[in-house]
């Protein structure tokens, strides 16, 4: 007699997704904290490329040091535009946002830095056409509360042109993350070599065209090194996972990144946390277990 089978089935490829998407999201969350810190000494221009480039170089050479891998690769059509298309997005994004967080408040920059989840969800289910589940729905209602209970403090009587810099890049990020998960399927670290360099290029000549002066030795080997782990290790990490959870499951997995900024800000700069903000990341770490549940079962079929 054949037994049953069970109504949930761990998927290893979702447990894999999973645990590089909180990778990803852990190594990201030191991006406003950092990136505030430099652009006390660094061009927003400058940065940008400094930050690119590390990640697109380190990439690369993690790549030669790893030597060739074995992963599952799917050939996509009209892959040139895609990538021309991420890049330009990449290279414009970047520039607005540190130029909004150059004049905002770390904590709210990190507060702004959520409207990715929105245009990532957005563009992942209206153009792109990417299957969203009931479970999926009830974590992004937690996560929502969660954010909006965590930021209750926060001041909004007065909106100045630099937050609407950072909102407009989340826009730009929004899109170009539901791109590179179409690039995903080909080579992930392809596409962080090629996104990094090539939008340090494009930061890098622009910074030139503006005559932006030229940061010091030490803070360009900061921001090469803060390049590479911010953007090259967190976007390795976030270009894997979307190959078995797609933009917007992984996107949402990354609002755990303000609750690490919160806790580094907190231990750090000994910045005060609030009742609602401690419910509402208490909020964002109940959608993780729930999407960490969804991620790994498996309907049989």
């Amino acid at each position: 007699m054949k037994t049953p089978p069970s109504r949930i089935q761990i998927q290893p490829s979702h447990i894999k997704g999973f645990g590089f998407a909180i990778l990803s999201a852990v190594f990201f969350s030191l991006n406003v904290p950092v990136s505030k810190w430099l652009l006390d000494e660094v061009s927003p221009y400058w940065l940008a490329s400094l930050l690119y480039f590390g990640a697109g170089i380190g990439t690369y050479l993690f790549q030669i040091i790893r030597g060739k891998q074995n992963l599952e690769t799917k050939p996509l059509k009209n892959s040139l535009f895609w990538f021309a298309l991420m890049i330009i997005l990449d290279i414009i994004a970047p520039i607005f946002f540190l130029l909004g967080a150059l004049q905002t408040d770390g904590n709210l920059v990190g507060l702004l830095s959520n409207a990715e989840l929105i245009f990532t969800l957005v563009f992942a289910i209206l153009l792109f056409k990417e299957a969203f589940n009931g479970w999926s729905w009830v974590s992004l209602l937690f996560i929502f509360t969660g954010i909006v209970l965590a930021n209750l403090n926060m001041n909004f009587n007065s909106f100045h042109i630099d937050q609407l810099w950072i909102l407009f890049a989340t826009l730009l990020w929004g899109f170009e993350n539901n791109i590179s998960r179409k690039l995903s399927f080909g080579n992930p670290l392809h596409v962080v070599i090629i996104k990094g360099i090539g939008t340090g290029i494009g930061t890098f000549i622009i910074a030139m065209i503006l005559n932006e002066p030229l940061p010091e030795i030490p803070w360009i080997v900061l921001g090469f090194i803060f390049g590479f782990l911010i953007y090259g290790v967190s976007l390795i990490f976030y270009v894997i996972s979307q190959r078995q959870l797609g933009a917007a499951k992984v996107q949402m997995i990354q609002s755990f990144a303000p609750i690490l900024g919160g806790i580094v800000a907190w231990l750090v700069f000994q910045e005060t946390l609030m009742i609602t903000t401690l419910i509402g990341y208490g909020l964002v770490m109940v959608a993780l277990i729930v999407m960490g549940y969804d991620a790994l079962r498996k309907k049989p079929s």
